[in-house]
């Protein structure tokens, strides 16, 4: 939407959806997070964890927590406020 990408970056996105559209908006979503802005992510399966966190992990957030009620998991990342060097 025209509208997000214009009023971005925010420093908090929240995303309780699918882990198949998490994983597809994960380049949007980085996109539109602010350096040092969180990202809320919910709707998924404990089994799903691991790939949506590497869409994530791939926009340069890092995890900062999880939380799980039964088989279904809460994912926070963060965006660095600098970019870390490339390891050499």
């Amino acid at each position: 939407n025209r509208e997000i990408e214009t009023n971005a970056p925010y420093d908090l996105i929240v995303a309780n959806i699918l882990a198949g559209p998490l994983v597809t908006l994960a380049p949007a979503i980085g996109r539109a997070l602010a350096p040092g802005g969180d990202v809320i992510l919910s709707g998924l399966l404990t089994d799903q964890r691991r790939r949506v966190a590497a869409a994530y992990y791939a926009q340069g957030l890092s995890f900062t927590r999880a939380g799980a009620i039964a088989d279904w998991v809460t994912l926070t990342l963060t965006r660095r406020h600098r970019p870390r060097p490339a390891p050499r």
